[in-house]
């Protein structure tokens, strides 16, 4: 892959190797030009009372950058270049991407989907 700098070009890529996951247990909230994101509608009974909804993964062009945000509940991430976007959301804020930069998105959106399988949210 050549090196993409385009916003909308870097965030169709991204949300197309997202895309599958909507098959997988997760529920798309929002698909626009500029956002993408799944959801679990597991309900879920939790020492604070139901959860019926919870954020998976959003990509969303914002500004200069594709922001990619997973939800990192009850997982501890130390990978560098991570990106703290709070509310227990981390991923990364892209402005270019080539093949190792998307391998590591889809690598991380994977490794997060496990975990939510492990703690049965989906």
């Amino acid at each position: 892959m050549i090196m993409k700098t385009d916003l909308v070009e870097i965030f169709q890529t991204i949300r197309a190797g997202v895309q599958p996951y909507a098959t997988r247990g997760y529920t798309v909230h929002e698909n626009s030009e500029t956002g993408y994101d799944l959801y679990s509608e597991k309900n879920i009974e939790t020492a604070d009372g139901k959860i019926t909804e919870r954020f998976f993964i959003g990509v969303y062009i914002n500004g200069d950058v594709v922001e990619v945000k997973l939800n990192a509940e009850e997982f501890t991430a130390s990978t560098e270049g991570l990106k703290n976007f709070g509310d227990e959301k981390i991923g990364y804020e892209i402005s270019t991407l080539d093949d190792k930069k998307l391998t590591e998105v889809q690598t991380f959106v994977e490794i997060i989907h496990t975990h939510f399988k492990e703690k049965e949210w989906i």
